[in-house]
């Protein structure tokens, strides 16, 4: 009982490191700057299936997380869209340094 309280009081005060609304948006720009990169690498094929998909992310990125109830936030699902929203980011920013060093280096 005294854990939940403290869960509760905890997550009420939780303001998330950077929202699921920023995660989208980084994801989809560096898709889109992937798509741009790898165009010098394959060809215009790769380069639009790559801005294609950046550009789904960044239309995805109105969620509006902060106007979602306590309830919606702590709720499974959105703790799996989270994580990959974290996921998302993070290996469309290591696409981007990939295809920067095919490229110059």
């Amino acid at each position: 009982m005294i854990r939940n309280v403290f869960v509760k009081q905890y997550t009420m005060k939780k303001k998330y490191l950077i929202s699921i609304e920023r995660l989208h948006l980084i994801a989809g720009f560096s898709l889109v700057f992937s798509g741009i990169l790898v165009y010098f690498i394959d060809g215009i094929e790769m380069a639009l299936s790559w801005l294609v998909f950046g550009a789904m992310y960044v239309s995805m990125s109105d969620i509006g997380e902060d106007d979602m109830s306590e309830e919606k936030r702590n709720h499974s699902s959105h703790m799996i869209r989270r994580l990959f929203g974290y996921l998302g980011a993070s290996f469309s920013i290591i696409l981007v340094i990939y295809y920067l060093n095919k490229i110059f280096l």
